[in-house]
C-alpha cells in the first residue's frame, strides 16, 4: 500500500484507513494548530482511501466550521470548563488531560484507528498511553519539545531542528521529522511562488494568524499608514478576530488598505506583497516558500529562537511588541534598502521552505501505517 506521491501514482489502497485528528482552536491559542492539521488531512485524504475524523473542543474563536467547510468529520467536544492561561501550555485543554482523554475514548463510540495525529501543546505520553488500545499508531506534531511523547511519526517543523531536541523525550522507535522542509503548506503556496518571486508592485502585507488576540495588526496599521512607498495594504484577519470590526472601519478610512476576511485565496494574496509584517510561527514558512521577506513581531518568548536564527538567514528582522513604536519604521526602511540591492532575499527563503514540505510528511505518514 506504499504510495510515492512525488511522482504522481494515482493509484489508491483497497483498503479504507480510519485517521483522527486531535486538535483544539480558540481565541487564546489560534487557529495555526487547525490550519497545519487540515493541510495534512487534505494531503492524505488526495493520496489514499481514507476516512479523517478531527475531535475539536467547542471553544470561543474556534475552527470548526473551517474542518466542515474542507469536507471533514467533525466531533464536537465540551467546550472548555477552566481558564487558559498562555503562559501554562498544560492549561490549553481547558479541561484536566484524564477528562480531556475519558472523553475522546467516549466519542471515538469504539472505533479502532490506524492512527491517531495529535497536535496539542497540552497532551503528552499520558494521554498518548490511554489511547494505545484504539489506535495502531500515533503522530504528534510538536515545536515546544517540553513533554515527553509515546509516538511512532513526531514531525517539528521548525528551522534548524535537531534530534538533539527531542531525544530525551521519545522513543526509540520513534521516526523523526525534523525542520522547515517538512512544513505543513497548502499546495497553493507552491503554486503562487514563481509569480510572488517576480512580482514588482510596492505592496504590503499585514498578517497576524488568524485571530490576532493582541490586536497588532491596528497597531502596525497606524503607523505603515503614513509611509508613501507602499501603493496597497492587504491586511489578512479571520472572522473570528475579535478586533476585525475596528480593522475595518480603518480600512474604510484609507483607500490604500485592503481588508481581507477569512479569504480563501490567502497564497494568492501574500504572493503580491513586496514585504510582510507579521507574526512568527506557521506564517513564517508561507512566506519563505513565497521568496517573502518580513518584520516579524515576536509574542512570545519561545519565539525569540527561532526568529533570531531566521533573522541571521536574512530572510526577517524581528522586534517585540513594545519596540513597535519605535522599531517598526526602521525595519521597513531597512528592508526597502536591502531589496533595491539584491534579489538575494528571495533564494534565502526558498531555501528555508521550498513549499515542498507537505508531500514530504504525507509520504512518511503511509510508510508508518501501511
Amino acid at each position: 500500500m506504499s504510495i510515492n506521491i512525488n511522482k504522481g501514482n494515482t493509484e489508491t489502497p483497497t483498503r479504507l484507513l480510519n485517521i483522527a485528528f486531535r486538535v483544539d482552536a480558540s481565541l487564546h491559542i489560534g487557529s495555526g494548530h487547525v490550519m497545519r492539521c487540515l493541510t495534512l488531512a487534505a494531503a492524505i485524504r488526495k493520496a489514499a482511501n481514507v476516512n479523517i475524523t478531527f475531535f475539536c473542543r467547542d471553544a470561543t474563536g474556534n475552527s470548526n466550521e473551517n474542518i466542515i467547510q474542507s469536507g471533514f468529520e467533525l466531533v464536537r467536544m465540551a467546550p472548555p470548563k477552566n481558564t487558559i492561561d498562555l503562559k501554562n501550555y498544560s492549561s490549553w485543554l481547558g479541561t484536566s488531560i484524564d477528562d480531556d482523554c475519558e472523553e475522546f475514548l467516549k466519542l471515538t463510540a469504539g472505533k479502532n484507528y490506524d492512527l491517531i495525529v495529535i497536535d496539542h501543546y497540552a497532551i503528552d505520553n499520558h494521554w498518548h498511553n490511554k489511547v494505545k488500545s484504539i489506535t495502531k499508531k500515533i503522530m504528534v506534531i510538536d515545536d515546544l519539545a517540553n513533554r515527553k511523547h509515546n509516538c511512532d511519526l513526531l514531525l517539528d517543523q521548525t528551522y534548524q531542528c535537531s534530534t538533539v531536541k527531542y531525544s530525551h523525550l521519545i522513543n526509540n522507535h520513534t521516526k523523526l521529522l525534523l525542520g522547515s522542509s517538512f512544513a505543513l503548506l497548502r499546495p497553493e503556496f507552491l503554486d503562487f511562488q514563481k509569480a510572488s518571486i517576480v512580482k514588482k508592485e510596492r505592496t504590503l502585507l499585514i498578517m497576524f494568524g488568524g485571530t490576532d488576540p493582541d490586536n497588532l495588526t491596528l497597531q502596525v496599521l497606524a503607523r505603515v499608514i503614513k509611509l508613501k512607498y507602499f501603493e496597497r495594504i492587504n491586511v489578512i484577519l479571520n472572522k473570528t478576530a475579535k478586533n476585525v470590526k475596528s480593522v475595518f472601519n480603518f480600512a474604510l478610512c484609507h483607500k490604500k488598505v485592503f481588508l481581507h476576511i477569512s479569504p480563501s485565496n490567502i497564497a494568492e494574496i501574500m504572493s503580491t506583497a513586496t514585504l510582510a509584517i507579521g507574526a512568527a510561527g506557521t506564517t513564517s514558512w508561507e512566506r519563505c516558500a513565497l521568496g517573502l521577506p518580513a518584520v516579524v513581531i515576536v509574542q512570545a518568548d519561545n519565539q525569540r529562537e527561532i526568529a533570531n536564527a531566521l533573522q541571521l538567514a536574512e530572510v526577517i528582522r524581528f522586534i517585540s511588541i513594545a519596540e513597535i513604536e519605535g522599531k517598526l519604521i526602521k525595519e521597513i526602511e531597512f528592508w526597502q534598502n536591502r531589496l533595491k540591492l539584491s534579489n538575494d532575499v528571495h533564494k534565502n527563503c526558498i531555501n528555508i521552505c521550498d513549499g515542498k514540505g507537505t508531500v514530504r510528511v504525507t509520504n512518511e505518514v503511509l510508510k508508518v501505517i501501511e
